[in-house]
Formats: structure tokens, sequence, C-alpha cells
């Protein structure tokens, strides 16, 4: 694995260099013309492109690397990529979805997906195709999901690295969801469900189990229910949902859990998200800033279950320690992101992640952050973010990534 990694490594950065000599960057009025020039023949002339480029477009179009809820792509099957919990291996799957029932009044969308490390997940979700628009929605979901291969190291910002252990998660969520835009780029959503919990032993194999280390782990073992509701509220100015150069986005959720079995795990939960993109050079580089937070509180005499505490650590968050190696009851996390044009097909990006975690909302200050930095590569196709590839260092090693998302796409989907 750290072989492919390395090769894998030597190969992006190759292309990059070659890619970077042989299209360089305008440096003049007049170069720039010319490169806006070529760019737009690419959209208006597609079939000057690849067949190779040509099969990605039509694979994107029907549904490849959507996820379970964007709603896109062509009715039939879809190939899936990507879209569960990290740390469970390369997922992939097939999709289908039909836009055109009832007259285009309903749509519904199912996948099923699983990868290599025996972890596999089902949805299903049915919308209510007139009320479907950029910003406004109403739907049903449900999700199956299980993970065999979650990591915990303890509760805590003081948790040591070489604690590290295993358990599996697996839960079903049922939701009603709706949201409407209330007043431009103003939206005000909704949600009322519930959600099934299943905690066990861990699949690792160069890992113990979770509860063969840690005596107390609050929800591990202790299967329960919960009734759950809640709501958002966002203004989302970003010029494209996928892959945004320009814009900003802000939201706040709030989410009520109910444990109706235990009666051990109520709580509530805030999360607080900015987004914002400053771009120059005719959007050809982007600055993007991220500041996220996310605040919980236990009902009187109850817990939070670990498994529901906000985590730092891995592909989307503090890239350079490793995923889920920080639990507790509050987070904040900071992002800053440089990405620059390479070419159509290519941005290159380098960013700083800083934040912690915390037992009391006090703590939660600007003081004695974890950080890490690196470089990163992004793939695009039609102007969306595709695939992900991130190098980071920080105070705790060297990592590699290689995801299926855009680390700025929007919260709470």
């Amino acid at each position: 694995m750290k072989n492919g990694l390395r090769d894998l490594s030597f190969a992006v950065i190759l292309l990059t260099l070659s890619t970077a000599l042989l299209y360089p960057q305008p440096k003049t009025r007049t170069e720039e013309i010319e490169h806006e020039r070529r760019e737009k023949l690419a959209v208006l002339w597609p079939e000057r492109e690849s067949p190779l480029v040509d099969t990605v477009n039509r694979m994107v179009e029907r549904g490849l690397l959507d996820g379970a809820r964007s709603g896109e792509g062509k009715n039939g099957w879809q190939l899936i990529m990507g879209g569960m919990r990290p740390g469970q291996g390369a997922a992939f799957g097939l999709g289908y979805r039909r836009s055109d029932l009832f007259r285009d009044l309903i749509g519904v969308r199912g996948t099923a997906r699983g990868s290599f490390q025996e972890a596999f997940m089902f949805d299903f979700e049915v919308d209510l195709q007139k009320m479907r628009s950029k910003k406004s929605y109403l739907d049903f979901y449900m999700k199956y999901e299980n993970s065999p291969q979650m990591d915990y190291y303890g509760a805590g910002f003081d948790s040591d690295k070489n604690d590290r252990t295993s358990y599996r998660l697996e839960d079903t969520g049922l939701d009603f969801r709706g949201g409407i835009e209330v007043l431009p780029n103003f939206v005000l959503g909704g949600n009322v469900g519930g959600l099934f919990v299943h905690t066990g032993r861990g699949t690792r194999s160069d890992v113990p189990s979770t509860e063969e280390v840690f005596e107390s782990v609050p929800g591990l073992n202790e299967d329960t229910a919960f009734g759950r509701w809640g709501g958002d509220i966002f203004y989302d100015y970003l010029d494209r949902r996928n892959g945004p150069r320009s814009g900003g986005f802000y939201a706040v959720r709030f989410d009520s859990y109910h444990d109706l079995d235990l009666e051990k795990f109520s709580f509530r939960q805030w999360q607080f998200e900015a987004r914002q993109f400053i771009p120059y050079f005719n959007k050809s580089r982007v600055i993007a800033f991220r500041i996220r937070s996310t605040l919980s509180f236990p009902r009187e005499g109850q817990q939070i279950p670990f498994y529901r505490q906000p985590r730092l650590g891995g592909n989307d968050s503090i890239r350079g320690f490793n995923l889920y190696r920080y639990y507790d009851d509050h987070s904040l996390l900071m992002t800053v992101e440089h990405r620059w044009h390479s070419f159509s097909g290519l941005d290159m990006a380098l960013f700083l992640d800083a934040g912690k975690v915390a037992a009391r909302k006090a703590d939660l200050d600007f003081s004695d952050l974890a950080y890490s930095g690196g470089i990163g590569f992004r793939f695009k196709v039609q102007g969306s973010v595709v695939m992900r590839i991130d190098f980071a260092a920080g105070p705790e090693g060297f990592r590699a990534m290689w995801t299926f998302n855009d680390i700025f796409r929007k919260p709470f989907e």
C-alpha cells in the first residue's frame, strides 16, 4: 500500500510538472485572451476532446461521484464512487434514478455500494420534484451504513496516538427533510426522523478492538434508537455547488436527539460553518477560507454517545493527523487553501488546517491548536472537483490522501 501511494504520488507530480511546462500560465493580456479562447473551444466543440475525456464526461453526467443525495444525473443506472465514511476503503457501487414518475411529480433514487474492507451502505430517497430547485427541496431519505473499521484514540485533546483502537459503527437513519428559499440566497430548512445505532468489535487486524483498551466509552456496545428533529438556516451565494471559485456560504444547524430505548444518551448539538472564496487573476486563482464549530450539550443526567461527538483528523479536517484522531463534545476547525489553475482538468493547492476539541465550551479557543499543512491536486470534469489527492504533514507525521470529494463541499448534505 505504501509503495502504491509512493508510485501514485510520483506519477501525479510528474504529470503536473510536465503539464505546467507544456501549458504555462498566461503572463500578458494577449496570452490570457488566447488561453480563454482555447478554454471556450473545448466547451463549444466537445467533439474535439479525446474519447477518454468524452467517456468520463458521460459517466459524470450519469451520476459518478454525485453522492446519495445530489438528485443529479440522467434517469437510469448510475456508477457510484465514494460517499461512505472515511477509513473504510475505496467504495464502489451502483445507483438507479427516476425523476419522471407521476408526470414528473415524484423522483426516486437508490444506491448500493461497498468496499473490500467489508464496509457497505444502502440508501433510498424519494423527493417531490416540484419542490426541487437549486436551493429548495422536500424529500424522504433512508440510509443503512455498516463501517467495521472506525478508529478511536480516546476522548479529549490529550489522547495518545499510540492508543489507536477500532470499533464497528452500524446505523440506520430515516428522515423527512425540507427546505425553502425564503429570500434570495437565504434558505430555511428542517428535518424529523429516527436513528438506530449498533456499535461492536472492530475488524482491523493491526490494532485492538476499542473495548479491549478503554473501559468506559459512552455508547460503546450499547445499542439504542433515537428520535431526532432539527433545523438549519444558511446564506448561500456560491457561484457553483461543486468546486466553487467565488462567493460564500454561511450556515447554522441545530439537532436534538432523544434516546428512546436506554434513556441515557439524549443531547442537543449546534453546528456553525462559514466559507468564503476570494478569486483573483480572472478566477484562475482562489483563496478559500473555512471555519467550523460544533457544540454538543447532553440533557440533564445523560451523556453524549462517543459516535455522535464531533471528530477531527483525516481527509476532510486536519489532514496531517490520522482519521478520527480527536473526539470530544466540542470542536473548532479552520482551513485556508490557495488554489491555482494548472490546466482545464487540474487545480493545484497549498493548504493549512488548524483546530482542536474540548470537553468544555469555555476551552474552545484559539490557543494550543493542532495544525498541519501541505499541497494538493484537484482533478476536475466540467469545472467540478471529482477527485482529490492531498499530501499533508504535521507534528504527528506525514499523510497521503486520495478521495472522491471536494473538501469545500457544502456541509449538512
